[in-house]
């Protein structure tokens, strides 16, 4: 299935995922904050700030970048967790994505979001959350991982 080649002139084409970070944003209390997707997919399901990765664009710099746009929040150093495999199925295509998750401390409690893409914010402590209520696998696992630790 990888790579496909074209028939007519023989081009080698690779599939590769996608890569996109997620951050498990925590405050002084041990909160976490989650967010209610807005949109497709998994509408009405709970994620975290993060997003696809731009080109040229780091990992940490785009979960900055995505935070800002998403939450209105500044995060401090962020530490790699892990990454998961995704699917992310939107308009009728499955894109396959590498998520990789950081945590990240943040002074205040950010209460703002971007109504196109979140509906609600939710700071809760990680052990509350039922799996599910949360929109992807991979988020799914990337907590086990941040509970474990």
């Amino acid at each position: 299935m990888n790579p496909f080649r074209c028939g007519a002139c023989g081009l080698l084409y690779f599939l590769n995922p996608a890569v996109a970070v997620g951050g498990f944003l925590h405050d002084g209390d041990g909160r976490v904050l989650f967010l209610r997707r807005a949109k497709e997919p998994a509408r009405g399901r709970l994620g975290l700030p993060g997003g696809f990765i731009d080109f040229g664009e780091t990992a940490e710099a785009a979960l900055r970048r995505e935070v800002r746009e998403e939450v209105e929040l500044e995060i401090g150093r962020a530490r790699f967790l892990c990454s998961q495999p995704n699917e992310y199925v939107y308009d009728g295509v499955t894109y396959p994505v590498l998520d990789l998750f950081f945590v990240a401390a943040v002074n205040g409690a950010g209460t703002t979001a971007s109504p196109e893409e979140v509906a609600a914010l939710y700071w809760r402590k990680p052990v509350e959350i039922r799996p599910e209520e949360i929109a992807f696998s991979s988020v799914r696992a990337a907590l086990k991982v941040y509970l474990a630790g």
